[in-house]
């Protein structure tokens, strides 16, 4: 008998079985998650191919005629298979014919959800079997079920000259659970104890299964926890079956890019760092130590280069300490996904696009599930995938500074500038092809690079408004996360249109967005110089200009307040003169500098791009100077910050420079000497040159090979902390190593490049301040 249900899903899934394609989704519910199991599907593309050309007579295979459309204005056919291996055939035999396929490689998983407009919450009928927990000949629906997440955090800690797993840390809220290999008998609270790896892994699996997570967090926790989890799951024989119903998980590297990724049917398992990147986070070390201290105030139990000897030594000799500081870990990432709101954040872009939840990044699959289903009902397919040579359209509008020491510097910011223009210009894909065919002018809004486009076809201005609209009234109700989330969601569509791993790629959709924002930079600058302002700088929807250092602050912002309404009038006249369009532009005029640097290119006299400080209601700001930048000391940071405040706060220069000098020649700021820098990439691929940081990265590995370690930095993608001694660079790896500091190179590199284009644009000699500081070495 069919029952109904609501619920969220969780992973989606399809495989052949038995010659046919079963799809099915793991639905968390009230009840528990539960596997469900679409009725009939089927798995579809479409063709070019004319009927008679298709296998129209095989058992599974079902051929028709559309009213649909591809991009080269042909009428496409549709061909329905009940497996994925017949589709896999069908293909093969149409592009041996010489026809065009579109839309082959839609997963049916997907394309069930996103043709029915389902995205996270559903509302599903089936048959359930005796336990509830399978429903067959289901049927899903958009629904609107808000789950309850049950979310672990999870951490592994390893011998790392054994390369054995030593335990497995959990965190869930109040529940705080350690499992850990020891031959010891342990009376702690909380830790469970096992005698050997075989032992731990089967009562995790256990655990697993009976506690049921359905996310599970953590730092690296697909790259290095699972990884490794993995690892010794294969080396002793055992079924990783972490599923909601026993099925093995699926973890795997991807051989070009090393990015490892994990699959656990009924599970989702969501990295903090990748997290943190997609949501637009920035900071100097995506370490957990470095992240947890910027946004906690907390650390770490064990730091330092060397802590694994000390996670060894705690392991055998203090386990109450040892299990403490497994848990920490675990409970600063739940802190840290708390205090973001990650999770709501992820689950809000799933309700937004459709994408799955256990998916970060995905802005093509998020662009492809919006976009499609509306092209599908406007009669066109996508597009074939082309083998055209991927042309990059142009970066955004840059333009040369005027390098200075200002007062009163207005920066003014275009509001969403490229969904705008998308919106206002009917930047489209559809649009695009339909105004190639059609010879007449009328509706069309010239692009670039030979692009027009057909307003009355175009799609994506019509999605854009909507995303727009829902953003001002999450705004309104003070929903930040949703209004976020639309943020990241409309700003990734210029860089969608501008991928050549998007079926909807032309070089002329993005250039018509980009090259457009050159011009409406170039036209705002213009409207105001020609009201008397100066432009000293300008970045892709940016403008930095200078009034008189005569104004006060609030005379500046009124002066502020003032151009932006004009240059917002200029704008709406100038789209309607140009090609009769509603102008969707908004010039934003927010920030007030009251002192402001923009340095020259270093040794140059010609002005820096992307790089400036100022200081904002009594707030020091730094864009891509040294403070700002994590491949320079944490020395370089302090010294560019305490300048500037010296700077723009008109204090004593010349004996701020020369006592700092002092103090780092007496070794006040050794452990702010060290350099930090990120490998991209396996030390071996580093041929060409050898930076700084890997040369140290070979050396310390080196080292450790020595101790009949395992190398630590061979397959890349690590940060490594080195410094520079008398002996030239040198990994840093304890306390030891700061003992003969080149004290001379971070002087010439580190404090004189920060310090001559200030003193260079007052007139002032820096070598001459530090002189008597050189004669002490």
């Amino acid at each position: 008998m069919f029952e109904s249900q609501q619920g969220y899903i969780v992973s989606r899934h399809s495989q052949d079985e038995k010659g046919r394609l079963d799809i099915h989704y793991y639905v968390k519910t009230d009840e528990g998650t539960v596997k469900v199991a679409i009725a009939n599907p089927e798995t579809l593309f479409f063709t070019n191919a004319p009927l008679e050309a298709l296998a129209t007579d095989v058992p599974g295979i079902q051929s028709e005629e559309t009213q649909l459309k591809s991009f080269s204005h042909d009428t496409v056919n549709v061909v329905r298979c009940q497996s994925l291996l017949l589709q896999q055939q069908m293909v093969a035999l149409v592009k041996k014919q010489g026809y065009l396929v579109y839309e082959e490689d839609i997963k049916p998983e997907d394309r069930y959800l996103m043709e029915r407009h389902i995205r996270g919450q559903a509302a599903f009928v089936g048959v359930p079997d005796a336990s509830g927990a399978t429903y067959t000949q289901a049927k899903l629906k958009a629904g609107d079920y808000q789950p309850d997440w049950r979310v672990w955090s999870l951490d592994i800690e390893t011998s790392v000259s054994r390369n054995e797993l030593l335990s497995i840390g959990v965190t869930s809220g109040d529940r705080k659970v350690v499992l850990v290999v020891t031959t010891e008998p342990a009376q702690i609270e909380n830790v469970y104890t096992f005698t050997d790896e075989r032992k731990l892994l089967m009562a995790f699996i256990k655990f697993v299964r009976k506690h049921a997570p359905d996310i599970i967090i953590g730092w690296n926790v697909i790259g290095f926890d699972l990884m490794f989890l993995d690892q010794r799951f294969r080396a002793l024989g055992i079924k990783p079956t972490l599923g909601v119903q026993g099925e093995p998980w699926r973890v795997r590297e991807a051989k070009e890019s090393g990015k490892v990724f994990a699959s656990i049917a009924g599970r989702v398992v969501l990295d903090g760092i990748t997290m943190l990147k997609v949501g637009g986070y920035h900071f100097n070390s995506y370490s957990l130590n470095n992240v947890s201290n910027e946004l906690l105030d907390e650390s770490k139990l064990i730091t330092g280069g060397d802590r694994w000897q000390e996670i060894e030594r705690l392991h055998r000799e203090e386990l109450a300490n040892f299990a403490a500081y497994n848990l920490q870990d675990c409970v600063l990432v739940e802190r840290i996904f708390a205090k973001l709101k990650l999770i709501e954040l992820q689950q809000t872009r799933v309700d937004l696009t459709g994408i799955p939840m256990s998916q970060p990044g995905g802005s093509v699959a998020s662009f492809e599930n919006l976009y499609l289903p509306r092209l599908h009902r406007s009669g066109w397919v996508g597009p074939a995938w082309s083998e055209d040579k991927f042309v990059p359209s142009p970066g955004g509008f840059v333009m040369n500074s005027v390098p200075g020491l200002y007062k009163n510097v207005l920066v003014f910011d275009f509001k969403s500038l490229y969904p705008s223009i998308i919106r206002t210009f009917f930047v489209d894909p559809l649009a695009r092809v339909v105004a190639q065919a059609l010879a007449q002018d009328e509706g069309l809004v010239p692009g670039y690079r030979g692009a027009s486009f057909q307003r009355q076809f175009a799609i994506l201005p019509e999605l854009v408004a909507e995303l727009a609209q829902s953003r001002e009234t999450a705004k309104r109700d003070g929903n930040d996360i949703l209004s976020y989330a639309i943020k990241i969601i409309m700003n990734s569509f210029y860089g969608v249109l501008g991928s050549s791993v998007c079926r909807f790629y032309h070089a002329e959709l993005a250039s018509s967005i980009t090259m457009r924002g050159h011009e409406l930079l170039g036209r705002s600058k213009q409207w105001m110089e020609e009201r008397g302002a100066k432009v000293i700088y300008g970045d892709t929807d940016s403008l930095f200009i200078t009034l008189s250092d005569d104004l006060s602050e609030e005379q500046a912002w009124q002066a502020g307040k003032d151009l932006r309404d004009v240059v917002n009038q200029c704008l709406s006249e100038w789209c309607g003169e140009y090609a009769d369009i509603d102008s969707h532009l908004e010039l934003e005029f927010e920030t007030l500098y009251t002192r402001f640097y923009m340095p020259t290119i270093r040794g140059q006299e010609e002005g820096s791009k992307k790089r400036y400080a100022g200081l904002t209601n009594g707030e020091l700001v730094f864009k891509g100077l040294e403070a700002a930048r994590s491949d320079w000391t944490p020395l370089a940071k302090r010294f560019q910050v305490e300048l500037f405040e010296h700077v723009f706060f008109d204090k004593d220069m010349d004996r701020y420079v020369a006592d700092f000098v002092s103090d780092l020649l007496a070794g006040k700021f050794d452990h702010e000497l060290i350099y930090s820098k990120q490998l991209t990439r396996p030390l071996a691929k580093y041929t060409k040159t050898q930076p700084p940081h890997v040369r140290a990265a070979k050396m310390a590995d080196e080292i450790r090979h020595k101790q009949g370690l395992p190398p630590e930095y061979e397959r890349g993608r690590k940060r490594v902390q080195y410094i520079y001694s008398l002996a030239g660079v040198v990994p840093y790896l304890s306390d030891e190593d700061l003992s003969s500091l080149d004290y001379q190179h971070y002087i010439d590199k580190q404090v004189l490049p920060i310090a001559e284009g200030v003193f260079h644009m007052l007139n002032l000699n820096v070598v001459d301040i530090l002189t008597p500081q050189f004669n002490l070495l």
